[in-house]
């Protein structure tokens, strides 16, 4: 046994001193100097750098980073931290716009949202922060892109939150996402035209999109329509506006959010 080995083991024989819920310092201390003697120093340290802290379970940062073209099947790839991520992502962000505009509606913050969250955005995100260099994926037929970056940094974000917990998943959002790479007062200046992407859309997938009015009824004695949009012939959103051309506009805000289109078919 290797020297290593025994510190290691040493270090092991104190488990009970270091687990002490009542003293969770000493588990960060285990964890660094386990980190220290580990053979995936460099990557762990590059991880610490990449975070802001330091990661206890390696591995399932790992995993974050490992390209289904490397898997054997959605258990060992990073598409299920991905749809965690996604989640977490997309709950502090709206909580983060809550608290940011609390005087706006919720078309505004939904709308909001949608631009922060935009797979592309966030592929352009993890570019800047260099995901590229923690990728696992197969050299020979995969190019890394947008939508792969995209997707690992909302597959890091699931890692971050099951390794660290809510608050420090939080904390990233908030320092390494929104307040370095997001211009919140850029964003509220340009609209998404929600109607015409689905359009778009549904003309590159062959589908069949229409609008029509479900309903006319009265409000604080204003005419308001309900209108339903289509896909296919089967209603998945429905918006109500006082005229045809909003409620259309808040239909196809929710069909996109629903097939959530802010991701791989625009990049």
């Amino acid at each position: 046994m290797c020297c290593r080995d025994w510190q290691i083991l040493a270090i092991a024989a104190q488990a009970p001193y270091y687990l002490n819920p009542k003293y969770p310092y000493r588990l960060k201390f285990l964890t660094k100097i386990l980190h220290f003697f580990s053979s995936q120093r460099r990557t762990i340290q590059q991880l610490s750098q990449l975070l802001g802290y330091m990661p206890v379970n390696i591995a399932i940062y790992q995993l974050a980073f490992k390209h289904s073209s490397k898997a054997s099947d959605a258990h060992t790839s990073n598409e299920r931290l991905e749809y965690l991520g996604d989640s977490v992502l997309g709950a502090i962000v709206a909580e983060f716009l809550f608290k940011k505009y609390p005087l706006r509606g919720e078309g505004f913050l939904t709308e909001m949202r949608s631009k922060i969250v935009n797979r592309k955005r966030l592929g352009d995100i993890g570019n800047k922060l260099n995901l590229h260099d923690f990728m696992d994926y197969d050299r020979s037929y995969v190019m890394i892109n947008s939508t792969i970056l995209g997707n690992a940094l909302e597959a890091l974000i699931g890692a971050i939150y099951l390794d660290a917990g809510y608050e420090q998943t939080r904390t990233f959002v908030h320092e390494q996402i929104i307040s370095r790479h997001i211009d919140l007062d850029k964003l509220q200046t340009g609209d998404i035209n929600f109607k015409s992407r689905l359009f778009e859309w549904a003309q590159k997938y062959d589908k069949d999109l229409s609008f029509q009015v479900v309903e006319e009824k009265l409000a604080n004695k204003s005419r308001i329509f309900v209108v339903g949009a289509y896909i296919d012939g089967k209603m998945l959103g429905k918006g109500e506006g006082r005229n045809k051309k909003d409620a259309q506009k808040e239909a196809a805000r929710q069909v996109y959010e629903k097939l959530k289109l802010n991701t791989d078919w625009e990049t």
